[in-house]
C-alpha cells in the first residue's frame, strides 16, 4: 500500500510532565514526628497523600482560577475535584490531572505528574489562553495511534534529506525510530502504536507542538500522519 493511501488515526492525544521533590521538604512534614519513607507500599503512599494535601489543594485551586479566567468559562463548563494525592480539573475543552506518587527507586522522593487529555482540538494546545493559564509543565506529547504507521518510511525520508541538519536513530529491526533536527529542541519518537515528542525539560504545550510540527512537517507525513499535521 502506498504511503499516501495509508490512513492513520490519532486515537488519543495527551501532554505529560513530571517533576520530583523530597518528601521531607513538604510543608506538612514534621522532622520531629515523621520518618522519610524507605519503601513504596499502601501505607507510605497514603502518608505522602496526607502530607501533600496543602500543596496539591493550593496548586489545583490556582489552576482552576487561571483557566476559568483565561477561557472565560462559566460554572457549568469547569469543575475541580481534589482527592487523596490527586486532582482533576475538567473543562468543556480538556481534562487536566495532577497526581502525587512516591518514587519507586527512591521512596524518599515523590513525583508529581501533570497530564492533559481529552483535548477538544490540537489548536487548543497552541492557544494563548491555554499556555497562559497552564504554563510550562510538560516534557512530552504522546499520541496513541490506530492504523498503519510505516516507521521505515520515516527513516527513509530522514536519510534521504541532504541538508545535513537531520538525524534518525533506529534499531536493526526498524521497529521504531527517533528523529532530531539541528536547532530544533527535543526529538520525535515513532513506532507502530505511539508517537511521542520528547522535549527533555519542562516547557509549554505550545513549544511541544512547535517541535512536533517542525520535525513532522518534513518527515512524519511519510508515516501517514500528514492529516494530523494540518
Amino acid at each position: 500500500m502506498k504511503n499516501d493511501e495509508v490512513k492513520v488515526l490519532v486515537s488519543s492525544l495527551a501532554i505529560v510532565g513530571r517533576t520530583r521533590g523530597e518528601v521531607r521538604r513538604l510543608a506538612a512534614f514534621d522532622k520531629k514526628r515523621h520518618t522519610v519513607p524507605d519503601r513504596v507500599c499502601g501505607a507510605t503512599q497514603a502518608f505522602l497523600e496526607k502530607l501533600c494535601e496543602e500543596e496539591l489543594t493550593g496548586e489545583a485551586e490556582e489552576l482552576f482560577q487561571a483557566v476559568r479566567e483565561q477561557f472565560g468559562y462559566k460554572r457549568k463548563e469547569i469543575s475541580l475535584d481534589v482527592g487523596a494525592g490527586f486532582a482533576r480539573l475538567q473543562t468543556k475543552d480538556f481534562v487536566l490531572e495532577i497526581r502525587y506518587e512516591l518514587e519507586e527507586e527512591d521512596p524518599g522522593d515523590y513525583v508529581i505528574e501533570t497530564s492533559v487529555k481529552d483535548v477538544a482540538s490540537r489548536d487548543l494546545l497552541e492557544s494563548a489562553p491555554f499556555n497562559a493559564s497552564v504554563g510550562r509543565r510538560f516534557d512530552r506529547l504522546r499520541c496513541s495511534l490506530s492504523g498503519q504507521v510505516s516507521v521505515e518510511s520515516v527513516i527513509d525520508a530522514v536519510e534521504e534529506d541532504e541538508s545535513g541538519e537531520t538525524r534518525v536513530d533506529y534499531p536493526s529491526d526498524c521497529s521504531n525510530c527517533t528523529v532530531t533536527i539541528e536547532g530544533v529542541a527535543g526529538e520525535v519518537f515513532v513506532d507502530g502504536l505511539v508517537l511521542e515528542v520528547r522535549y527533555g525539560k519542562l516547557t509549554s504545550a505550545g513549544a511541544l507542538m512547535e517541535t512536533f510540527e517542525r520535525i513532522g512537517a518534513q518527515f512524519l507525513a511519510a508515516a501517514g500522519l500528514g492529516s494530523f499535521l494540518k
